[in-house]
């Protein structure tokens, strides 16, 4: 046999070889990643991900009412810093 030939065929059965040894492991990894993609669009990963959303919504809503609260402290400082003197150093009425 022709030397260049033997090596066309190798090639050949190699990448046959390499493609249906491809396929036997890609077929059980698609479809756990089928099951996976399945699961996270059930009811359930819905669930979580609104719980955690809701959770979140609390933080942010609580995070507003502290800087709230801050906002209100500040001008008050800053209303009371404000106020005249007298030539005393002490507050004017």
């Amino acid at each position: 046999m022709d030397p260049e030939r033997l090596i066309a065929v190798m090639v050949f059965l190699i990448v046959i070889t390499a493609m249906t040894g491809g396929f036997v492991l890609l077929i059980p990894l698609s479809r756990q990643m089928a099951r996976f993609l399945e699961y996270r669009m059930t009811a359930k990963g819905r669930v979580e991900d609104q719980e955690r959303m809701d959770m979140l919504i609390r933080a942010v809503e609580s995070l507003r009412d502290d800087v709230a609260r801050l906002a209100e402290r500040q001008d008050f400082t800053e209303k009371l810093l404000e106020r005249p003197r007298d030539e005393k150093g002490g507050r004017r009425e």
